[in-house]
């Protein structure tokens, strides 16, 4: 039996950005509450804090990413040992000003390596990566402006005991950090969302030792239609070279999917799935973004559409067929992988069997009965019903309320899922395990 989920589907919440990258989303963190006292070198961290920042002043808490601590520990020099990163702003500034303090522990003792104070009103989100090449991590830390589409990124190296600012001339509304060229160090990839003064793109910035700069080696146009960024990932492509996959949102609350990548041989960044005059195939009404549905650490890319039905037929009983789909970066197209049927309001999904071709099946879900009926599709009709999964609520499952013909597929603390009028005599009969091996539950993928 297959339970292990597949498919990822925003059903309970708000998604967030993932591992190495930073959006402008505030989930609520309270930026003037001050951590508990605590003792050890969070004691000492926090003694030096007070001392650098003075009376009255207010921790600030990056509103986005992966760090969100008032102080966020991190080993910047590949010594074995922590350095620490706080941001605070004082009462008495008469200006927009966030401070960062870089710490670093020597002799047992903690000690100010620098206390950099920032244009900004407060901390949109903090990240590391080796920018330079050094085999040590640069502190990118962002900001937020009185635009809320709008941040600043700063970016500062750290080694021993001093910390030094590269200069970067680039705002951005979210950004995330990878090996986008190959060359083994790491780049930033700035994503902009459309204003009225600036066009809607994706910046590479790589690293000028001779400048001590961060800088856009390349740029490329993104849809202006998107008003927030959903959820960022990187993928390896078939040559192992790292794209980055961009899920975002229309005002209509539509997904679309974007694929950046940089072009080695031409050096160029690319999006091609992004075309001014045609729709994105990637738009989808489902709150559905991109995953590895199948363990290979390949992203996958869905694009949904609904199942065959007739033209009097209320289409909210018609289910969505999902095409999942790998990049495939040399010709710039989407490789198919395999097709889900997905019952969003019960949380789980089937797996189309290879040998059913499109035109040939359609689904329809009974939202009061809580089931997902398979009929095959004829020429524009309805044909013979060939099965149905049900899902029961635990307690009614118990005592065998309605549930006597249905055979269990799994279930959980709440619900029962379970099989019933399985059909041998169609065009597309499946076996009572293939049923149970092409179920799998649904998640919400919080990145």
């Amino acid at each position: 039996m297959k339970v292990k989920a597949v498919i990822s589907a925003a059903l309970l919440c708000a998604f967030t950005i993932s591992a190495s990258g930073c959006d402008g989303a505030d989930i609520g963190t309270d930026n003037l509450i001050r951590p508990p006292k605590t003792v050890g070198d969070e004691a000492e961290i926090e003694q030096l804090i007070a001392d650098t920042a003075g009376s009255g002043y207010t921790l600030k808490y990056p509103k986005s990413g992966n760090y969100r601590s008032a102080i966020v520990m991190k080993d910047l020099d590949n010594d074995g040992t922590d350095e620490a990163i706080a941001f605070y702003r004082t009462p008495n500034e008469t200006k927009a000003e966030v401070h960062m303090l870089v710490m670093y522990c020597a002799n047992d003792e903690w000690k100010l390596s620098e206390n950099c104070a920032l244009d900004a009103t407060d901390v949109d989100c903090v990240d590391f990566a080796d920018v330079t090449g050094s085999g040590t991590l640069e502190i990118l830390s962002g900001y937020t402006t009185y635009n809320s589409s709008i941040n600043n990124l700063a970016c500062h190296s750290y080694s021993n005991g001093k910390t030094n600012r590269l200069t970067v001339e680039s705002s951005y509304s979210s950004f995330y950090c990878s090996d986008f060229d190959s060359d083994g160090v790491n780049e930033v990839m700035l994503l902009s969302l459309y204003t009225t003064e600036n066009d809607a793109t994706a910046n590479m910035l790589v690293y000028s030792e001779e400048r001590n700069c961060l800088y856009s080696k390349a740029s490329v146009k993104m849809d202006p239609n998107i008003t927030r960024f959903k959820n960022l990932s990187v993928t390896a492509t078939e040559n192992s070279q790292n794209a980055l996959i961009v899920d975002g949102c229309f005002a209509n609350d539509d997904t679309v999917t974007q694929i950046i990548y940089f072009n080695t041989e031409l050096s160029v960044l690319r999006n091609p799935l992004y075309k001014e005059k045609d729709k994105n195939i990637t738009q989808r009404s489902a709150d559905i973004i991109c995953t590895d549905i199948n363990n290979d650490s390949v992203t996958e890319i869905p694009v949904v559409d609904k199942l065959p039905s007739t033209s009097d037929e209320d289409k909210s009983a018609v289910a969505d067929k999902i095409s999942w789909n790998s990049f495939y970066q040399q010709s710039e197209i989407l490789n198919h992988l395999s097709d889900q049927i997905p019952d969003y309001q019960n949380g789980y999904s089937f797996t189309v069997p290879e040998s059913w071709a499109d035109g040939t099946y359609t689904v329809r879900l009974d939202s009061e009965k809580r089931a997902m009926s398979f009929f095959e599709w004829d020429f524009d009709n309805l044909g013979q019903k060939v099965f149905e999964i049900r899902a029961f609520k635990l307690e009614q499952w118990d005592v065998g309320e309605d549930s006597d013909a249905y055979t269990l597929i799994y279930k959980n603390e709440s619900t029962a899922y379970a099989f019933a009028d399985v059909n041998e005599e169609t065009s597309l009969s499946i076996s009572e395990d293939d049923i149970k091996t092409a179920f799998s539950l649904m998640t919400v993928n919080n990145i």
